[in-house]
């Protein structure tokens, strides 16, 4: 009998033992496995690049790094490359844009790409895109600049002084109104009278929206900008909701 119960009892001590390395194994197994689809996800899906653009200074940078999809959480430092168009930098040579020191403190999103989901366009492409706007294989803005310098100083200041507000949505216009054929105070005449009626619909779609103090902003940099426009002095806008 004992001999029995000791053969039973070794069987069932050899049976647990067994049992337990292959517990041990599928949790490895399994883990490995886990980690190596979540490689995978953050290797497609994690990968964020784009461009971004300092409206003080003229340049433009690429950056790129990974994270975990979804939750948007950054996991490896971003990387960081120059990209600045050609056009940009022989304006900020010619002083056609106001020459800043130091590095750029602000910078605005070009376009942005996460994963698989493309590459999505904002507001600064508006500019960039006309940067980088080339003509049989020459930079057309450049040789605009060139070859109508003193048209560039009416246009360039404009331009900046937008892209540091963010109006970048007002500037394809500009950019039409430029290769008119007209005198550089003609031109600054239409690009008032452009801005004065954009300045005035954005004041009153921002306020219609109730998003009041951007209304407020654009309405004091349009009065500062135009301070006889009697149009803009005749704009009313809502009162700020108060907090309950």
């Amino acid at each position: 009998m004992s001999t029995s119960v000791s053969s039973s009892e070794t069987r069932s001590s050899s049976s647990a033992r067994t049992n337990k390395r292959v517990k041990r194994w599928v949790t490895v197994i399994s883990t490995l496995l886990l980690i190596c689809v979540v490689a995978i996800v953050i290797r497609v899906q994690g990968f964020v690049s784009g461009e971004e653009f300092a409206p003080t200074h003229f340049q433009q940078r690429q950056f790129s790094f990974y994270e975990i999809p979804l939750i948007h959480l950054q996991i490896t430092p971003i990387k960081r490359t120059g990209s600045t168009p050609a056009t940009a930098m022989f304006l900020r040579q010619k002083t056609l844009v106001a020459p800043n020191t130091g590095p750029p403190q602000v910078w605005h999103l070009v376009w942005i790409s996460r994963g698989l989901t493309g590459t999505v366009p904002i507001d600064a492409n508006l500019l960039i895109d006309q940067l980088n706007l080339t003509l049989a294989g020459k930079d057309y803005w450049r040789t605009w600049s060139v070859d109508h310098p003193q048209h560039a100083k009416v246009l360039w200041p404009v331009i900046q002084t937008l892209a540091q507000r963010e109006l970048y949505i007002v500037m394809p216009r500009l950019f039409e109104l430029a290769q008119m054929e007209q005198t550089p105070q003609q031109l600054k005449e239409n690009i008032d009278d452009h801005l004065r009626k954009e300045y005035r619909r954005l004041i009153i779609d921002m306020d219609a929206a109730d998003r009041t103090d951007l209304a407020r902003q654009l309405l004091d940099e349009a009065t500062r900008d135009f301070p006889e426009d009697d149009d803009l002095k005749n704009v009313r806008l809502s009162a700020p909701s108060e907090s309950p």
